[in-house]
């Protein structure tokens, strides 16, 4: 619930300023002491290291300010807000508050540091999972107009079931016109219980149509595949490695061998990361036995990931990667070029060697949680990465001009180059 500040001389009331200040207080004294965790939950980049029983912290009571000034200096603000700040009456005093706790982890100097409002924490953990529960479709919104388009309705999903079209523009949702909506509360309104129906009405050329869409349980496609044709090689995109990509791999890596794949190019290029555990389980499929890469904390070394060697590829590879694989594209990039197990085509990737631990916050009913680096990692060499990237085993720059269509595909230089380096094998 928010607690909006009124026009004019405006008093909060006690139990509200009581309360927040109290927390507040709270708060920053036992956070910088120790991270209280509810569950070790799986996080962006790196699934939760079980926490220490007790923590070798530098930080103590009296580095942190005084909690009475700290109350004064509350209250002191609070009241020139009240008293004198120009926009008083929009403020929001939740979001206030939010907008504290993510002070706090700011002023860390940790740029992938974050805080999670109960909502934002619920995302964040739906899409990395790679599952929700929707119309399952892809949807964007020009810049330009504004229009809410269909670029991918996901094979087999409601969307397509019910006939919906790449390049429909969508124009209401549950008779609500989109002409002033943003992208998020469009996708809000689209996802909902699993059997439930929306509404949409759609423009197709021109033609308006009206479909009821029994939303379901989407897995969001982050794998893709085909054989680039005129050659025996396999090409496999993976566009983030989430919860469903395992899988999705492991079957587009099955097809193009079941085709007659002589050799296989993985584009990891524009991939900003995922899952620690994905990425770990997709190079066990290809990897012999051996290290994978280890991570180390301020204490040291964390913790170390292997192949098993269960399963090992033993057919050319070539990594495509650019300045925007960042993450686990770099583990991923990083393993295979250090094993030498492939060779790594494009341009120097961008550069992100730690790793985010996601916590839920203890004693806290609402449902929030932090994300803070805990760690940094090693390729199976020894490199840590960060700020430095992948240096690609042959450097082609990517130019648009340049790309061929051959059948019905499109070769760009860096596909191009990674297929000439497969057939060289």
């Amino acid at each position: 619930m928010y607690h909006k500040l009124s026009l004019g001389r405006i008093k909060m009331s006690s139990k509200f300023f009581k309360g927040f200040c109290a927390g507040m207080i709270s708060c920053c004294l036992l956070t910088f002491i120790v991270f209280l965790v509810e569950s070790a939950m799986k996080s962006k980049d790196n699934q939760i290291p079980a926490m220490p029983q007790e923590i070798d912290s530098t930080v103590n009571l009296n580095d942190i300010p005084d909690s009475e000034l700290f109350k004064k200096k509350y209250e002191n603000i609070v009241a020139l807000i009240e008293k004198c700040y120009l926009n008083v009456d929009d403020i929001e005093a939740e979001e206030v508050v939010d907008g504290m706790y993510q002070g706090m982890l700011e002023a860390l100097g940790d740029k992938y540091a974050d805080y999670y409002t109960p909502e934002e924490y619920k995302e964040f953990q739906e899409s990395y999972t790679g599952k929700y529960c929707g119309i399952g479709a892809m949807v964007m919104q020009n810049s330009k107009t504004g229009e809410m388009v269909i670029t991918n309705p996901f094979e087999g999903a409601p969307a397509a079931k019910a006939g919906a079209k790449a390049g429909d523009i969508i124009v209401k949702i549950e008779d609500k016109s989109t002409a002033e909506m943003s992208l998020d509360d469009a996708v809000a309104l689209m996802k909902g219980e699993e059997g439930t129906d929306v509404k949409v009405e759609l423009n197709r050329d021109g033609k308006m149509i009206n479909l009821v869409i029994t939303r379901e349980q989407v897995d969001v496609p982050t794998v893709s595949h085909e054989m680039i044709e005129e050659t025996d090689i396999g090409y496999i995109y993976v566009s983030a490695f989430d919860e469903v990509t395992v899988k999705q791999f492991r079957e587009a890596l099955n097809d193009v061998n079941d085709k007659g794949a002589k050799g296989i190019i993985i584009d990891v290029r524009n991939n900003g990361g995922g899952r620690l555990d994905s990425v770990i389980e997709m190079l066990d499929m290809i990897l012999a036995d051996g290290m994978i890469m280890y991570t180390e904390t301020r204490n040291g070394i964390d913790e170390e990931y292997v192949a098993t060697g269960e399963e090992s590829y033993d057919k050319p590879i070539a990594v495509l990667i650019n300045e925007y694989s960042a993450s686990a594209s770099e583990v991923f990039a990083g393993c295979i070029q250090d094993r030498k197990k492939g060779t790594i085509v494009g341009t120097t990737s961008y550069g992100k060697g730690v790793v985010q631990s996601l916590y839920p916050l203890m004693g806290v009913a609402d449902g929030s949680a932090i994300k803070i680096t805990t760690s940094k990692y090693y390729t199976p060499l020894g490199r840590n990465i960060d700020g430095k990237g992948i240096t690609p085993d042959v450097e082609v720059e990517y130019d648009e001009a340049k790309t061929e269509k051959v059948g019905e595909q499109y070769i760009d230089t860096q596909l191009k180059k990674a297929i000439e380096v497969i057939e060289s094998k």
